[in-house]
């Protein structure tokens, strides 16, 4: 293998790492999805659109709202790998069907990568070629079909974030997209996390704690449970990190 098919390997699976890292927060995005109160009312949820019958019927966004909630009950509710795995790959399954019906659907292609994504880490199959050129012309898709997608711009935020300059790192495009994604939707309480941290990072201590007391104090619209349990909560920890370091700093 010559160093350039090398370096192209090594920076897809960079990328599938941090995909899958962010995970899948900006991953379990599904906006038409049916609203559950809780992640105890989500295996409720799936049962009830199963005996709907939505995918022989060729509901589409039945379809989905299933596919979405197989990665949130993956992702936020299963802890047992036994457990997640299946769900993941049932979402995934699904999601590719509602691609099969509606290929130019943003959510059908970030649902399909999201499932998938999570499944493959958890066999450890983040190597696999094929995995990362799957993901990776999932998402890209997402942004051809619509260049506003609040998670898509996150998600390429942190990729210019994390990786290293030599596999496509870049501190300005990661300022642009991240402080893009809280623009287009100010209550994604993932990307503003990660603007914040991004802020930090940079020493801009006021400019961060600004958009952590946000994400503290002002809950999203939907999955009010998932910021409960996980955003808030991550808030304040930094919060409180960021106020213990100014202390121990006089």
């Amino acid at each position: 293998m010559n160093w350039k098919l090398s370096q192209k390997f090594l920076f897809d699976c960079a990328c599938l790492l941090l995909l899958l890292a962010w995970g899948m927060a900006e991953l379990v995005l599904a906006q038409d999805r049916v609203m559950a109160n809780g992640p105890e009312d989500l295996e409720r949820e799936v049962r009830l659109l199963v005996n709907e019958k939505v995918e022989e019927l060729g509901d589409v966004d039945g379809i989905l709202n299933l596919a979405s909630l197989y990665l949130d009950l993956g992702y936020g509710f299963y802890s047992d790998p036994s457990q997640k795995i299946p769900a993941f790959k049932e979402g995934a399954r699904l999601a590719k069907k509602g691609l099969v019906l509606r290929e130019d659907s943003v959510l059908a292609h970030f649902l399909y990568a999201a499932n998938l994504g999570s499944a493959a880490e958890l066999e450890g199959m983040v190597a696999s070629v094929f995995i990362v050129q799957e993901l990776k012309r999932h998402v890209q898709r997402v942004l051809e079909l619509d260049g506003t997608y609040a998670p898509a711009h996150h998600m390429l935020g942190r990729m210019y974030e994390e990786l290293p300059w030599f596999l496509g790192g870049d501190q300005s495009a990661a300022r642009e997209h991240l402080s893009q994604a809280v623009k287009l939707n100010p209550l994604y309480a993932p990307a503003r996390l990660d603007w914040a941290r991004w802020l930090l990072k940079q020493g801009q201590r006021e400019e961060a704690r600004r958009e952590l007391r946000i994400v503290r104090d002002q809950p999203p619209l939907d999955k009010k449970w998932l910021w409960d349990r996980k955003y808030r909560p991550e808030a304040m920890a930094l919060l409180h990190r960021i106020a213990s370091e100014e202390g121990s700093a006089q």
